[in-house]
């Protein structure tokens, strides 16, 4: 793998995790008193990592691809749009994801973006 991508990966895991952790480290030093600190603390990192280490990976996985085939990069753009609309209107990920597949899969087949 090339090394631009794994430092990429790396760029967006530390920016997502900071830009979720952050906030709730701040939050958590101003309120003092607090019995359930350190639970409270382990909480919120752990969930941070979590959705900042799949967020890493989503760049690595869609970058070599996007940079070998860039017609690739309309098609994504719209499946994404498709994913985020529909994740957030119905809350239900599975049909989301499977409508936003089929969408990339026939907008990437049948509009051909020539680049």
């Amino acid at each position: 793998m090339n090394f631009e991508i794994i430092l990429v990966g790396i760029i967006v895991g530390i920016a997502n995790f900071a830009s979720r952790f952050g906030p709730f480290y701040v939050i958590q030093k101003f309120q003092q008193g607090s019995q359930k600190r350190g639970a409270l603390w382990l909480k919120i990192a752990l969930g941070s990592i979590g959705i900042a280490a799949i967020s890493s990976m989503l760049v690595v996985a869609t970058l070599p691809p996007l940079l070998e085939t860039p017609d690739k990069s309309f098609a994504m753009l719209i499946g994404f749009i498709v994913l985020a609309g529909l994740y957030f209107k119905f809350k239900k990920i599975v049909m989301a994801t499977l409508t936003a597949a089929l969408t990339y899969g026939l907008i990437y087949t049948y509009i051909p973006m020539p680049f």
